[in-house]
C-alpha cells in the first residue's frame, strides 16, 4: 500500500523550470530589458534606394543576449550622480514640472563615458554598464527583421513613435511620450540621438560580426557614431539604418545617450 502511494508520487512529480525576468530596475531607477541574442542583417535594406555606401555592405552579425535601457538617460538620472544638469531644455524651456523625464543632452560622447564609469563604481561593477555598440543599437531598433524604421517601412506612421522635425515643436519632449518598438524600447526614433560606443568608420568593410564595437585604426580616430535622429531631423535620419558621426568632445542639444549591460544584473 505504502509502496503504491510512493511510486504515484513519483510519477507524478513535475519540475517547472524558471525563466529568467525580463526586467530589471537599477539603484537610481533605470528600467532595462532584457533581448535575446540574435543573428540579423546590419546595413542598408537593398529594397530601397537610401544609404550608400556608408550603410554597405549589409552584412550578417551574431549577437549574445544583453539589457538595454527602456528611455534615453533622463536628466534626472543624470543629476542624481553628477549633481549637475548640462540640458538646454529645461526650466522655462520646456514645462518645468515634466524636464525632469526629458533626455539629458548637451553631453559629449566624453560625458556620457564618465556617466557610465561612475555608475559603475556608484553600484561596485566593473565593465558593466556601456554605450551600446553600433550593432547591438541597430539589433534593437530593427527588433528581428530589416525594416526602415523601428515599427515597419511607412513613415506614414512615423508620428506616432518619433520625436522629429514634423512632431518636434522645436524641442525634446519627454522619454515616454511616443509608442515603444515591439520590444518595449522608447525614444529610440527622434527626440535625441545616441551616443554608440563606437568609432565611426566610412563603411562596414571589416566591421565585427558579433555585435562588438569597432575601435581604432586612423579612419575611425576623430569620429564617435551616434544613431536615431533627434526632434530637429527628417524622417530619412530615423531609418534603422541611418548612421550619424561626431567628434566625441561635441556638445549639442539634441545629442543624448541610454545605456546598455553586458553582464547579468541579477546575480
Amino acid at each position: 500500500m505504502f509502496d503504491f502511494f510512493t511510486k504515484k508520487s513519483e510519477e507524478t512529480t513535475v519540475v517547472t523550470a524558471v525563466e529568467t525576468p525580463r526586467n530589471f530596475t537599477n539603484s537610481i531607477g533605470m528600467e532595462f530589458l532584457y533581448i535575446d541574442g540574435g543573428e540579423y542583417t546590419m546595413g542598408r535594406n537593398p529594397q530601397y534606394n537610401e544609404g550608400g555606401e556608408v550603410e554597405s555592405p549589409a552584412h550578417s552579425v551574431k549577437l549574445g543576449g544583453f539589457w538595454i535601457a527602456k528611455y534615453p538617460v533622463t536628466q534626472e538620472q543624470y543629476f542624481k550622480l553628477t549633481r549637475v544638469n548640462p540640458s538646454f531644455f529645461k526650466n522655462d524651456k520646456v514645462e518645468e514640472e515634466s524636464s525632469r523625464r526629458h533626455p539629458v543632452e548637451q553631453v559629449s560622447w566624453f560625458d556620457a563615458k564618465a556617466y557610465v564609469e561612475l555608475l559603475n563604481r556608484y553600484e561596485g561593477k566593473t565593465r558593466f554598464y556601456a554605450l551600446p555598440t553600433e550593432a547591438q543599437w541597430e539589433y534593437v531598433t530593427k527588433a528581428g527583421g530589416n525594416t526602415r524604421f523601428s515599427f515597419g517601412d511607412s513613415e506614414a506612421l512615423l508620428d506616432d513613435y518619433a520625436i522629429y522635425e514634423y512632431s518636434s515643436n522645436g524641442r525634446t519632449a519627454v522619454v515616454d511620450g511616443k509608442a515603444p518598438n515591439r520590444l518595449g524600447i522608447y525614444g529610440l526614433l527622434g527626440n535625441v540621438w545616441e551616443w554608440c560606443e563606437d568609432d565611426f568608420f566610412a563603411n562596414y568593410n571589416g566591421a565585427p560580426t558579433d555585435g562588438s564595437p569597432r575601435i581604432g585604426g586612423a579612419e575611425g580616430e576623430s569620429f564617435k557614431v551616434r544613431r536615431g535622429g533627434s526632434y530637429k531631423t527628417g524622417y530619412l535620419c530615423l531609418r534603422s539604418a541611418f548612421r550619424g558621426y561626431s567628434r566625441p568632445d561635441l556638445v549639442a542639444n539634441d545629442i543624448g545617450f541610454r545605456l546598455v549591460i553586458n553582464g547579468d544584473p541579477l546575480k
